[in-house]
């Protein structure tokens, strides 16, 4: 028995709801509500997600990741008209299969005046038509075929290799339709209330009618192919894992955003409400890994537990050190004396233990005696310039060895 209850899209109470893919299927969707009718669901397939599908970026990155659609084939965004080098139309077309070919467009047959000779160019695998388009020609200038004698001439031309020139059109506007739904339909789905905001009926009336002429109604912030490597969150999230979309909402100067990032092509910023949800701030956010047939929705409380990083240390030895260390380091139990804390201890040139490198370290950062500070995407590092006479102490066979430079890595562990 179908649930029955009131639906986002057309605001009508005690509808026939279905299984609606916020992201859709055919680009790898895993997220999944249940609060839009089923007359809703089947438009907004017809006449929007179907305008975001067809796009051509799309369509190539489902053909990079083997995403299959509806009907289970990986699109080819290579499919379609071209010509040859030489002006010949041809068609590059592809089997069940997934095997490319190239077939030549038959052209307009050459015949001369009295039409008793005639030039008809087909492909190869269009050869069986051949009989039929003769018949038409002779019939066209009254001549009946069985009282004439038909000398035919066949010549068969291969093309190794052929090399096709295509156009291609990319829709600049049409396809933001599908990503307004996206952004539209999470929030409905994840914010309280959303659906009475003024914004929010607008968005959904655009839906309904499924009319990207309309898409002027909306506030789209900056352009979605132009953005689509922008980098979200990027010291939390790993923004070179193309294997996924993100989605995420945020409160920023007292209004509500939507960022949708579908794979390496689109990102684009939503205006979704000129009122904010909460704080200023991260509301969700949700990554839906269509490698991993799932989508997870992280609140900043969510992040702020998921998220861990991990410390280490670098070092540079003096020459002598080094080419010690270098012909001791393919045995087995090499490792510097440290605490039971895995805090390397530093010994002075007698072998007499000094302090620690946290220690050090700490009393070389309130000293300034820092060579080096690097920030990157989710890591921090820092060069200290360690004072002469400071060594570690090399097991098993306790060398010591004198310390030049010390960096420290803090790297957090991206999602």
């Amino acid at each position: 028995m179908c649930k029955k209850g009131y639906c986002i899209i057309c605001h009508r109470d005690n509808q026939e709801l279905s299984d609606e893919h916020v992201i859709p299927e055919a680009i790898g969707g895993y997220y999944h509500i249940y609060n839009v009718c089923k007359n809703c669901n089947s438009k907004l397939g017809d006449h929007v997600d179907k305008l975001l599908l067809n796009h051509w970026l799309i369509k190539a990155a489902r053909h990079e990741k083997s995403l299959k659609g509806y009907k289970g084939h990986i699109p080819n965004p290579l499919i379609g008209e071209g010509s040859l080098s030489t002006g010949e139309k041809v068609r590059v077309e592809q089997d069940d299969d997934g095997k490319i070919s190239v077939r030549f467009i038959p052209t307009s047959p050459e015949v001369s005046d009295d039409g008793k000779s005639f030039k008809i160019q087909v492909d190869a695998k269009d050869e069986k038509t051949i009989p039929k388009i003769r018949t038409k020609i002779l019939k066209r200038h009254n001549i009946d075929e069985t009282k004439v004698q038909i000398v035919a001439d066949y010549q068969v031309v291969k093309i190794d290799r052929p090399e096709v020139r295509m156009q291609f059109a990319i829709d600049i506007k049409s396809y933001k339709i599908g990503l307004l739904k996206i952004a539209y339909e999470f929030a409905a789905d994840k914010i309280k209330g959303y659906t009475d905001d003024p914004i929010a009926k607008i968005y959904a009336s655009i839906l309904r009618d499924g009319n990207p002429d309309r898409l002027d109604e909306a506030f789209f912030e900056g352009d979605g192919m132009t953005n689509a490597n922008l980098n979200i969150l990027e010291s939390i999230i790993d923004n070179s894992n193309t294997d996924r979309h993100i989605l995420l909402l945020a409160n920023l100067h007292e209004k509500l955003y939507c960022i949708v990032k579908l794979f390496d092509k689109f990102c684009q910023m939503i205006r979704m409400s000129d009122s904010s949800y909460g704080e200023d701030g991260l509301v969700l956010l949700a990554i839906n890994d269509f490698a991993s047939h799932k989508c997870d929705f992280y609140s900043p409380t969510d992040l702020i537990k998921v998220t861990s990083y991990c410390e280490f240390t670098m070092f540079k030895l003096n020459d002598e050190g080094q080419a010690y260390l270098d012909a001791q380091i393919s045995k087995e139990g090499i490792s510097f004396a440290c605490t039971k804390d895995h805090d390397n201890i530093l010994y002075d040139c007698k072998g007499n233990p000094v302090c620690t490198e946290s220690i050090l370290l700490l009393a070389l950062e309130k000293l300034k005696l820092i060579k080096d500070e690097n920030h990157t995407s989710g890591k921090i590092s820092a060069t200290y310039i360690i004072p002469f006479g400071y060594h570690y102490l090399c097991m098993p066979e306790g060398k010591l060895l004198m310390v030049k430079e010390i960096t420290k890595v803090n790297e957090f562990i991206k999602i």
